[in-house]
């Protein structure tokens, strides 16, 4: 690890880089700072990091793993790296959270309590004054609006034109209940009604069916079942489309399963005369459930069954003792049905000084007008109500009802 400065902070916080050669030996203290953390996400765990830089190509990427220190003791990381890339049809240096090819969610500087927002200045300081890396432009996506991060963040945006913090998504989530029945007794009428008969129907009409929750390092061979079922499922609609198309997704993912322990996550397995007719991915941390992906056999759609393996592992979830089931990125209508939460993440971009960052910002302040202008326009479109305990009429790629 490499130094970086040590009069910061009042003399009191210093900075180093992670060397790429140390990470592999970086997990107990990752983990546990993040435990420590208020950080609630699975995607600032060491075993998604690492498995990310690993599956990186590196030939075009540097690690930039920024480590704060109170003294000796480990307070701050930033998950950074910086690659070779393209943006506004430019190519560009830019730099980013690790994971950010992957989608992982709810990024964040992971700190200390009490030093949160010290090591998010100190960063941001590090990003504009003193990067070894000459980058056009940063662009920290998927920072969750309850994060210190985007709190600090937003702040400085308000006081510097070098930074902007823009919304990008929604995220809606499931607060669960002590049990399932619980949870289900939040939901609306019409919801309730529609996932009851749903229930009824499926198992009506597919004899044999059992619903198997098994631990992820325990049964990385079903991922093939995942790639299988969620293949088929888009080739019927938008082929090629497939988030396991490419073989960097599927073999992300094979090495992250191989990293994680026991209760890290659960496949939720619907089968219909011993047959794999749906699958639901969840990574877990401090008893918060993270749906990832799923598939389902196309030739079940009528009978709901992808819908049906949602709904079992909010069930596993509830029954667990999980405080949420968050469905994460992406606003498909379903999500609402069974949410009764939603959260919104956000980007914080930042420009470098030379001619191409200069240009980068300019044409980023003009896409970003024209995203704010459209945005205006859906939401005077939309119903006023969009969760599951609100209530919202609308379709999914299963026919709800």
């Amino acid at each position: 690890m490499d130094l970086l400065m040590s009069a910061t902070d009042g003399g009191r916080l210093t900075l180093s880089l992670l060397d790429a050669s140390d990470f592999a030996g970086f997990r107990d203290p990752w983990n546990a700072l993040l435990d420590e953390s208020s950080c609630q996400s699975f995607f600032l765990k060491w075993e998604w990091l690492y498995t990310c830089w690993r599956a990186a190509e590196r030939e075009n990427a540097e690690l930039l793993v920024v480590l704060c220190y109170d003294g000796p003791d480990l307070v701050g990381i930033a998950p950074l790296y910086a690659y070779a890339t393209s943006a506004m049809k430019l190519p560009v240096t830019k730099v980013a959270f690790l994971g950010d090819r992957v989608a992982g969610d709810y990024m964040d500087v992971i700190s200390r309590p009490g030093y949160e927002e010290r090591c998010c200045r100190r960063v941001l300081q590090f990003l504009r004054e003193d990067a070894a890396v000459r980058f056009d432009m940063v662009e920290i996506d998927a920072v969750c609006s309850d994060s210190q991060l985007f709190h600090f963040a937003g702040c400085e945006a308000a006081e510097r034109r070098d930074l902007s913090v823009d919304f990008r998504f929604e995220c809606p989530r499931a607060m669960l209940g002590s049990t399932y029945a619980e949870y289900v007794a939040g939901l609306t009428s019409s919801t309730r009604y529609a996932i009851g008969r749903r229930e009824r129907r499926f198992v009506r009409r597919l004899r044999a069916v059992d619903v198997v929750n098994l631990d992820l390092c325990q049964h990385i061979d079903l991922l093939d079942v995942l790639f299988e079922l969620h293949a088929s499922r888009w080739e019927t609609a938008r082929p090629g489309e497939s988030t396991f198309h490419s073989d960097f997704r599927k073999r992300f993912n094979r090495e992250l399963l191989g990293r994680l322990e026991s209760g890290d996550g659960y496949f939720s397995l619907v089968r219909a005369d011993g047959r794999p007719v749906s699958i639901v991915y969840v990574f877990a941390y401090k008893k918060h459930a993270f749906f990832y992906q799923s598939g389902w056999s196309p030739e079940f759609a009528s009978h709901g069954v992808g819908l049906i393996g949602v709904q079992e592992a909010i069930r596993h979830a509830a029954n667990a003792g999980y405080a949420s089931f968050d469905f994460l990125r992406g606003e498909e209508d379903y999500k609402y049905k069974f949410a009764g939460d939603v959260r919104r993440a956000y980007a914080i971009r930042m420009f470098g000084r030379g001619p191409r960052g200069r240009v980068l910002e300019r044409l980023f302040k003009v896409k970003g007008g024209l995203k704010s202008r459209l945005a205006a326009l859906r939401r005077t479109s939309r119903p006023a109500a969009r969760s599951g305990v609100r209530g919202r009429s609308t379709e999914a790629v299963e026919s709800w009802s």
